[in-house]
Order: structure tokens, then C-alpha cells, then sequence
């Protein structure tokens, strides 16, 4: 992982730190995940935050192999 510092307003700071409190998420954590969410919907504008964050989860479970592909007989 790279280090880089990075200056932002206190008042940013103060909505990365509620948010990272209320995720239960240290600051770097919070940085990370918010960063890529919004490059996400920065070159999906027709998703919503919601879905991408459907979508960020669903790729952690298939990496975890919590989830299995779906037999279309079973249905």
C-alpha cells in the first residue's frame, strides 16, 4: 500500500471522521472506501451511491465465497 498525505478543510475532516465513527472504520478506511465510491460514480453516473455500494458488497462476498453461482434448475 502507498502512504500519500493529503490536505483537506476541517470541515471535510469532520465529515470523514463522523462517517468513519458511525461505519465503525478507522479515518484511513474511511478515505479509501468513500475515494472509490465516488470514482465509481464518477464514471457511472447512472448508478446510485446505493447500488454501487451493492455492488462494492456483492464483489467482497464472491471474494470471501460466501456466496455460489445460482442453478437456474433450482429455481
Amino acid at each position: 500500500m502507498v502512504r500519500k498525505s493529503i490536505v483537506m478543510d476541517k470541515h471535510l475532516l469532520y465529515e470523514v471522521n463522523r462517517f468513519a465513527e458511525k461505519d465503525q472504520r478507522d479515518f484511513s478506511n474511511t478515505v479509501r472506501y468513500a475515494t472509490r465510491i465516488g470514482l465509481i460514480a464518477l464514471e457511472n453516473p447512472d448508478l446510485t451511491v446505493g447500488e454501487i455500494k451493492d455492488i462494492l458488497e456483492a464483489q467482497l462476498d464472491a471474494e470471501a465465497k460466501r456466496v455460489s453461482a445460482l442453478d437456474s434448475d433450482e429455481i
